[in-house]
């Protein structure tokens, strides 16, 4: 199963219900990088073997100019309800590999 850095902007209704399904998710706040530049974060989710989790169309820019990074899933915030958001990246979680998401952006 993937294990997710949640982008400050992942309501944490949203974290607590992965968690509670079994996903490994933390948030950027919890490391202590809420006020990092993106790239940073990228980078130590790689670091890390995180993907990150994010409705911020700058992590669309960022994968755009080839920085490497260990996966982004992505969706904007109003596509989902908390429930369908919590459903449908946990199945993303357990249905796609740590390789599989190596420097791609999964749209949700």
């Amino acid at each position: 199963m993937l294990a997710l850095l949640c982008d400050e902007h992942v309501p944490y209704q949203v974290v607590e219900g992965l968690r509670r399904r079994g996903v490994d998710a933390v948030t950027v706040q919890q490391m202590g990088l809420r006020s990092a530049i993106d790239e940073v974060i990228l980078e130590i989710a790689q670091q890390q073997g995180r993907v990150i989790y994010t409705s911020d169309t700058d992590f669309l820019r960022l994968h755009a100019t080839g920085i490497h990074h260990a996966g982004i899933l992505y969706h904007h915030t109003l596509a989902y309800s908390i429930g369908e958001a919590v459903r449908i990246v946990t199945l993303a979680c357990e249905v796609l590999s740590v390789d599989e998401m190596m420097n791609r952006v999964e749209f949700l």
